[in-house]
């Protein structure tokens, strides 16, 4: 049954790209999500997951989700799983989007990363396109001060 789970570790890595890796990029939709998938792997909490933490784990997720007995997860099973796994970060998704609380997201509150990107693009058009100016912050200015009077 050991076996089954690097294989099990390989395809649900596969599955999420480098989403469960720490430190491997920021995955599917930042890098709380990383950080998400590796904290529920974390058993003595120190912050950092160690292969054998996460081979217990998802042994353990294994036999809770193995419905039949059978020692494997079917595709039904492994859904199960799944689900499990990623509703937490699911629902921190969602109450990220829901500015106001209210348990609703909004089209205002749907659109507010795509109105943050604009804005972000904008800020970065704006500061490209201004005349770099002696003194505005980038590098020494003219050089006046080491010039003799």
């Amino acid at each position: 049954m050991m076996g089954n789970m690097g294989g099990m570790m390989d395809m649900m890595q596969r599955m999420h790209g480098n989403m469960m890796g720490a430190g491997m990029g920021s995955g599917m939709m930042g890098a709380g999500m990383a950080g998400g998938m590796m904290q529920m792997f974390d058993t003595d909490g120190d912050g950092t997951t160690t292969p054998e933490e996460m081979r217990t784990q998802l042994q353990a997720k294994l036999s809770e989700f193995d419905s039949d007995g059978d020692g494997n997860l079917s595709i039904t099973e492994f859904e199960a799983l799944h689900s499990a796994m990623i509703r937490e970060m699911m629902v921190d998704r969602f109450q990220h989007l829901d500015a106001d609380g209210d348990g609703a997201v909004t089209p205002e509150e749907m659109a507010a990363p795509a109105d943050r990107m604009e804005r972000m693009q904008m800020m970065r058009s704006n500061m490209a396109d201004a005349p770099a100016r002696p003194g505005n912050g980038q590098g020494m200015g003219n050089g006046s001060m080491m010039q003799d009077n």
